[in-house]
């Protein structure tokens, strides 16, 4: 048997944030979003590092079944470093959907600007960033270090 062909949303959705955090999580008794520990920037004694983060989104005006991805992207290279995607069914126009994705460990090879673009059925919609940069500026660090070496 063939599943019955699914009918995407020609709707754009209104994208608010994306709002980068160390913890997104919805509280099960008041439904809530908690963003804990957002950021922009991310410092590290040595590159390449990881750091484990979220992505929360709130997706408005928009119904219909959407196909979402959240692209992590090194900007400089245009690199695409992690992907995450969902499908989601939007029932109701005037309600927003919230949106919180969390990424275990996303790689962070070089100092410079990251991206996380979110797309919902092949159009893009924006992105939140975040700067990567020595810890106290400094650029002559010695290359190497492991995946948890001095990042904040």
């Amino acid at each position: 048997m063939t599943e019955p062909e699914v009918i995407l949303s020609q709707v754009r959705p209104l994208l608010t944030g994306p709002v980068l955090c160390d913890i997104a999580a919805r509280d099960p008794a008041s439904g809530k979003w908690n963003l804990i520990g957002i950021f922009n920037q991310v410092a590290a004694a040595r590159f390449p590092t990881q750091r484990p983060l979220s992505v929360y989104l709130k997706l408005a005006d928009a119904v219909g079944m959407y196909q979402l991805e959240i692209r992590y992207v090194q900007v400089r290279t245009g690199e695409q470093l992690a992907l995450a995607t969902a499908n989601l069914e939007i029932t109701d126009r005037l309600a927003s959907q919230d949106v919180g994705v969390a990424f275990p460990r996303v790689p962070i090879p070089a100092e410079g600007k990251y991206e996380f673009q979110i797309w919902a059925n092949g159009m893009h919609l924006g992105a939140g960033t975040f700067t990567a940069s020595y810890i106290g500026g400094r650029s002559d660090a010695e290359p190497g270090g492991g995946p948890d070496d001095g990042e904040l």
